[in-house]
Formats: structure tokens, sequence, C-alpha cells
């Protein structure tokens, strides 16, 4: 039995040090700004700069001592890694159960040719191992024994993370890469824009309690006229739109998806380089979605839902970040060969009754609302006003509902605000359920809920207006399908 140890570079000890002062960021900034304690007499400047200095000494030392800590073998049957620096922790895992081999390059990573390795079994929620600094050689020799099928392999280029080290026959390896323009399209047109939006909100929420002196927002109240509230406003949807924007190209710089057999290699990262793999048999549906301004120029993005992984490695589920819809049928032909995309993405639309069923609640649900907090509070009247565009809104959500089967693919389209096209193969499908409202039931319609593993909830599809007959055949031709 060949046996070959390990342990981690040096500058880990540095990373897993930083790792601890950023977490302790927040609480050393609120000490360092307050200046009256909870009972109103002062903290002296040297007492709090001294707590901080504990503070970082103590990161320290805990840096090397996990560094100093750290082992791994890997032998012909398992990966066993020793760490902990009060308690021992020795984790052993079976070289048949590891799925994939993740690699990471932070900025600080690529100033001294670091990698962070991250290996995920067969079900885990999380990596069941973590290595945050190996040199780039011993990081490519750890996966080359890790890996099943892998031979081990020679050193990479300087400067890059690994796809040109491995090599194979031309014919195995099928790549698409992100032009430039696609990126920026992208970015700034993505979804991420209402994450940004609330991101700065809940930071600006917080800004009196930071400088409960400054009083941001009366000097804000008393700086600005009435005519310049809304200009303040636009400016911070601006900042938002640009936080995300630069977000996004710095998320997706230089991606990358790569198919190797019977596994994606997928990376991306202008800044923090990652290369993630995702086995095809992991892949439990696919998801093509159009924001609206897409949808007028015909491009989408691809995810897949992938069994197993939690919800940090969202990463793996970004097939590509933008595509034209007429290349999405031969990009999943050759990436993704068990989902015949179908190219037209021809679908049986909602009866027209269904309509109800749409516009009818959220709009009489929010007029309710509104005329109850308007007797409270007479401005709430005003969401009176907002009925009308939900009502568009889901009448909009209606028109772009659907469904399809081909063969042993089952194909639903829905709307909240992006269009979405779940691509879904029976044997992926972990239930099928038919739900009967009040008013469905009146109409003879019903709520088609499908069930995939994905994540550690797994992954649900919901499609609303579906006449009942044909959602209970849905529900046969599905057990039919399996039977065979």
């Amino acid at each position: 039995m060949k046996t070959s140890e390990g342990r981690l570079h040096p500058f880990a000890a540095v990373l897993v040090s930083l790792q601890i002062v950023k977490g302790l960021i927040v609480p050393l900034l609120v000490i360092l700004l307050s200046k009256h304690s909870r009972s109103g007499s002062g903290s002296p400047l040297y007492f709090q700069v001294g707590w901080g200095l504990v503070a970082l000494a103590g990161s320290i030392v805990w840096g090397f001592l996990s560094w100093r800590r750290f082992r791994y073998e890997v032998s012909d049957e398992q990966l066993k890694v020793t760490q902990g620096v009060f308690v021992q922790k020795k984790t052993f895992i079976s070289l048949e159960r590891i799925q994939s081999v993740d690699l990471m390059e932070g900025v600080l990573h690529r100033l001294f040719g670091l990698v962070r390795v991250e290996v995920q079994t067969a079900g885990g929620q999380k990596p069941e191992a973590v290595f945050p600094a190996l040199a780039r050689e011993d990081a490519l020799r750890l996966r080359s024994m890790l890996e099943p099928g892998k031979a081990p392999q020679g050193q990479g280029q300087p400067g890059v993370l690994s796809l040109s080290a491995e090599r194979e026959p031309p014919k195995l390896r099928l790549t698409y890469k992100l032009p430039a323009g696609s990126l920026f399209v992208a970015a700034l047109t993505t979804g991420g824009f209402g994450v940004s939006v609330s991101l700065l909100a809940a930071a600006m929420s917080r800004l009196d309690e930071l400088f409960p002196d400054a009083q941001v927002y009366r000097y804000l109240w008393n700086a600005l006229d009435a005519a310049m509230i809304p200009v303040f406003a636009l400016g911070i949807l601006l900042v938002a739109w640009m936080i995300s924007t630069i977000a996004s190209v710095l998320k997706f710089a230089n991606f990358t998806i790569t198919r190797k057999e019977n596994k994606l290699l997928l990376t991306r990262g202008l800044l923090e380089r990652r290369q993630v793999t995702v086995p095809l048999r992991r892949i439990q549906a696919i998801r093509i979605v159009e924001e609206p301004l897409w949808q007028l120029f015909g491009f989408s993005a691809l995810y897949a839902e992938t069994a197993g992984y939690g919800a940090q490695k969202g990463e793996n589920a970004h097939l590509f970040p933008l595509l034209r819809n007429r290349e999405i049928g031969e990009f999943a032909k050759r990436m993704t060969p068990l989902f015949e995309v179908p190219a037209s993405l021809k679908h049986h639309t909602l009866p027209r009754r269904a309509l109800w069923c749409y516009a009818l609640p959220a709009p009489l649900v929010l007029a309710l609302a509104a005329v109850a907090a308007g007797l409270i509070a007479p401005w709430a009247y005003a969401g009176l006003l907002l009925c009308p565009l939900v009502m568009i809104w889901q009448g909009w959500r209606y028109r772009s509902a659907g469904w399809s089967r081909e063969g042993r693919m089952l194909v639903l389209r829905f709307r909240r605000l992006a269009k979405t096209t779940a691509v879904i193969p029976l044997p992926r499908v972990q239930s099928v359920s038919v739900e009967i409202g009040p008013l469905q039931r009146k109409l003879g319609l019903s709520t088609l809920r499908i069930a995939v593993a994905s994540g550690r909830r797994g992954a649900f599809f919901r499609l609303a207006g579906v006449p009942e007959q044909e959602a209970r055949e849905l529900v046969r031709w599905y057990m039919d399908r399996n039977k065979r």
C-alpha cells in the first residue's frame, strides 16, 4: 500500500489568522468607535486598543498552531486528515466516495503561488476536507490522487490554475468560454441589482448605530430640499447598480466550462479564481433563466440543480452566465448530453380560465391590506395604486407559463420576475404532486409540483393553472415511464 503524506504551506497560518481577524473587524470597530459604555462612563482609548491587540495576537497564535497540527495522508483506499488546536480531529474519507476536488485561488493565494483545495463527498452538504493553502504543484498532485481514473501528473505552468496541466486527447475535451462582450452585458443586466439594493439599505440603516453622535439621517433631512430627495434616492439606486455590475464582473470574469468525459470543470473569477468540478451524474435538472432585458435580445443564463452540494456550493449551479437562446440546444447536447433541451422550447400554454388564478388573488390581498392599513394611517391608501401594476405583472406570469413532455423529459416554464424553463429528466424526479386550491377547484385547475434532489432541502418547481385532468395525466405518465 503506497502512502503519500503532506502538510499545508506555512502561509496557511497567515490565512487562518486573517480569517479570524476578518470575523473580528466589526466588533472591534464598534468598540473603537463607541465613546460611551452602557453605563454612560467613557472607556480609555488605550484600553480599547489593548483589547484589539490581544485579539490580533490570539489570532496569530491560533493560526500558527492550526498550521502546525494539520497533516494529511493519501493511501490507495482513503484520505486521512488530522487537524485541531486543542482537540485533535481525524477525518477518514474513502476515495470511492469522493465526488469532486475543487480548487480556489484568492488574491493572496495567487501572490504566493498557492491553492485552496476542497474535497466533496457523495451526499455531503459541505466540503469534508479543506486545505487552506497548498503549493500549486502539491494541490495538483493531491487532486490527481483523489480523483478516480486519473494518473499522477506533472507540474502546471506558473500562474495557470490547472486546466492546461491536465493533458487529454482533444476529442475528450469540450470547452466554452464566456466572451468579454457577453460578460459586460450579463453584468449590466443581471438580477443581482435587487440584492445590492437590499445590502445597501441594510448598511445605511446601521449608520446611526455606528455613529450615534453624527445623526446622519437628521443631517441629510436638514441638508436636502424636498425636491432633492428623489435625486438622492436615484443616486442610491445608481450606486447599487454599480456595485452589482462590479461584483458580477469580478465573479464571472474568465468564465470557462470544460467537459471532460463524465464531469464538468467550471473556472471563473478575476480577483478570486475558482475551479469547481461537477460530475454529470449529480446534475438533476437544468434551469434556463431569461431576465426581462435579456428576453428582448434572445439571451439566457443556464443553471444546474446538483445533488449533494450545500448552500455554500452555489457556484456549481451556474453552467453559463449568458448564452443566446439559439445556442442552448447545442450547448446542452455537448456539455450535458442527458438533457435534451428542445431547440424551439415549444410548450402547452395554460387555459384562459387560469388567468383568474394569477390575476385575482395577489391584487385582492394587496387591496385589502391597503384598506386595513389606511384605517390607521391614511397614507397607506396609496397602496391601492399598486394593484393595477400587480395585476399586469400576474398577467405576464400567466402568459409565460406552460409545460411540455418529450420522451423521458419534462419541461416546465414559469415566471417570477425572470422567465424560467426547467428541463427535468424523469429518472431525476424525486416526487410529483398535484395541489388544488378552492378557486382552482371551481375552475377545474391545479398546481403541479415537481421535486428533485438539490442542495440540502432539494429543489421544487411549481406550475400553477394546469388543468386538473392534464396534471393527473402527467402524474400517470411519470409513473408509467419510471416502470419501464
